[in-house]
């Protein structure tokens, strides 16, 4: 499959018009390193001078280093999400703050770090996703084999220390 600048007539001219971010242009770097710190995609995508969505979506699809870049500072930035957490819940209330003031920033601050667990644990689930543990032992329990243990039991039983009961015959008519 040909890359998106490399598309040609059989003259061997370049089809359409002329790619206005071929995949060497530096706006590629700029958008992983941007989004390695931090930033989301379409925030960076909506900043002035870079390539729309479906521009970006069309060459991670052409362009397997850049995708793999891509795959790199989504991770590194769920590391950047996690540590702002810490940053968020260490943060000081301010001065002068009562009552409902107080309340809605904690509000605000309990938003901000959820949000950014959510995103970590999506992003990154492994590190950062909830575990839950799905161990299942195997321990099957052989009918045959308990059979055989109950039948070994009966017959090292010693039968002189078996005592026999008779019934006792209770008369109901006095």
């Amino acid at each position: 499959m040909k890359a998106i600048a490399e598309k040609m007539t059989k003259t061997g001219a370049i089809m359409g018009r002329p790619v206005k971010w071929p995949p060497d242009h530096p706006v590629w770097s700029e958008i992983i390193d941007r989004v390695s710190a931090g930033k989301s995609v379409s925030t960076v995508l909506s900043e002035k001078g870079m390539p729309n969505w479906t521009v970006f979506q069309a060459m991670l699809a052409h362009d397997a280093s850049l995708n793999a870049a891509y795959e790199k500072a989504v991770q590194n930035r769920a590391d950047k999400l996690a540590d702002e957490i810490l940053e968020l819940s260490d943060e000081q209330m301010p001065e002068g703050l009562e009552g409902a003031m107080a309340s809605a920033w904690v509000q605000q601050k309990r938003m901000q770090v959820d949000a950014r667990k959510w995103i970590a644990s999506k992003l990154k689930p492994r590190t950062y996703g909830d575990r839950i543990d799905m161990t299942v032992r195997d321990e099957r329990i052989s009918v045959l084999g308990a059979l055989e243990a109950a039948q070994a039991r009966v017959q090292t039983l010693q039968l002189d220390n078996v005592t026999d009961i008779t019934p006792k015959v209770v008369d109901k008519s006095s």
